[in-house]
C-alpha cells in the first residue's frame, strides 16, 4: 500500500475589482405595504434600467447589454401604543431597515446583468428623485470578479457625467 503525499494548499491569488459604467435608460418606481405578526412594514424599489457602455478589464461581450440596478429601502412599524400618535391603529414609529447601506450581488449573464442595493430612507429618496427627473445618467459599479455569473458588488457611484475611467 502506497501512502499519498499530503497535497501543499496553496493560497488562492487575490480577487481583482472590475468596474462596470453604464447609462441609464429609463426608471421604474414600486411600493409595498404589508401586515406582518409583529406589526407593519413597507419597501420601496426604484428600477433602473441601463446600458453597459464600458468596462474594466474590457470585457466586449458584455458592451450593450442591458443591466438592471434595483434599489430598496425598508421600513418595520412595531405594533408598539404610541402615545404620541393621536390616530387609530396607534403602531409607534417607524424604523428604517437597515439604517446603512447594503449591497447585495452583482450579476452578469449573456444576455443581461443585475445589481442591487438597500439603502438608508433619506439617501434613498434623493437619489430615486435624481434619477426619475434625468439630472443622475451614470451609474458605475465596482464587483469583485464574478465566479458562475455573479460576483460581490463592492460600490455603486451615479453621477451627471460619466467619470474619468471606468
Amino acid at each position: 500500500m502506497t501512502k499519498k503525499k499530503p497535497e501543499r494548499k496553496r493560497k488562492p491569488p487575490p480577487e481583482s475589482e472590475q468596474t462596470l459604467l453604464a447609462t441609464v435608460k429609463s426608471v421604474a418606481v414600486s411600493y409595498y405595504v404589508g401586515n406582518h405578526g409583529d406589526g407593519v412594514s413597507d419597501e420601496a424599489i426604484t428600477v433602473v434600467l441601463c446600458d453597459i457602455v464600458a468596462m474594466a478589464p474590457n470585457m466586449p461581450k458584455h458592451l450593450g447589454k442591458e443591466v438592471t440596478c434595483s434599489l430598496m429601502c425598508s421600513r418595520h412599524y412595531g405594533r408598539v401604543d404610541d402615545q404620541d400618535e393621536k390616530g387609530w391603529p396607534r403602531i409607534g414609529k417607524g424604523q428604517t431597515v437597515p439604517e446603512r447601506p447594503f449591497l447585495l450581488n452583482m450579476r452578469l449573464g449573456k444576455d443581461r446583468g443585475l445589481l442591487s442595493a438597500y439603502l438608508p430612507e433619506a439617501a434613498y429618496w434623493t437619489l430615486q428623485a435624481d434619477l426619475k427627473s434625468g439630472r443622475l445618467k451614470f451609474i458605475e459599479a465596482k464587483f469583485i470578479r464574478p465566479r458562475h455569473g455573479y460576483g460581490d458588488l463592492t460600490s455603486i457611484y451615479f453621477s451627471e457625467t460619466p467619470p474619468e475611467k471606468p
